[in-house]
């Protein structure tokens, strides 16, 4: 049973993710129609992994900048920017998405000069391809989860060392796979 206070949690693979990743890249291509990408990211990306039900997708463009110049696209369809979120990182706008009254999706756009987006990659890659990598990620997530469940901020703080290790393994499994 979901608990309707609860802004973090955690729970069991949906089958629907892709499906609803899909759903969304509809529209985002005729928002964002310079985009170079646009792909999904996130452990809802991970066939079989747990996961806050929230869909992460991450639009690689040309230009921030010519996004900034222009929200009315995607604010049309509920993103909203925050522009605060990654303040020190001029290549990475920020959208989340909410439909009846709970967070479904977080828009991450990022200029094509960001190394963020091949970090994403890598780092889905190596989770889906390690089964323990993928079951310590989701322990710490659900850990972090329990003991944060009111704050996106702290779950994520608390989820950071285990993402730091678990990208340091994708870097060296990464290089090792050629």
């Amino acid at each position: 049973m979901t608990d309707i206070g609860r802004v973090v949690e955690v729970v069991a693979y949906d089958p629907t993710w892709p499906e609803r990743f899909a759903a969304a890249r509809r529209l985002l291509v005729a928002a964002l129609p310079t985009a170079v990408s646009i792909e999904h990211i996130g452990s809802t990306s991970i066939p079989g992994l747990a996961a806050k039900p929230i869909i992460d997708i991450q639009a690689v463009v040309p230009e921030v900048d010519a996004v900034l110049a222009d929200l009315r696209p995607l604010e049309q369809l509920g993103y909203v920017h925050r522009p605060l979120v990654f303040p020190d990182d001029d290549q990475h706008l920020f959208f989340p998405r909410d439909a009846a009254g709970r967070r479904t999706e977080h828009l991450h756009v990022f200029g094509v000069a960001s190394p963020v987006p091949a970090e994403n990659r890598l780092f889905r890659a190596y989770i889906a391809a390690d089964t323990g990598a993928a079951r310590r990620y989701e322990a710490a997530k659900r850990q972090a989860a329990e003991r944060h469940p009111d704050s996106r901020a702290r779950y994520g703080a608390a989820k950071e060392e285990a993402m730091r290790q678990l990208m340091a393994e994708a870097r060296l499994w990464g290089n090792s796979a050629g």
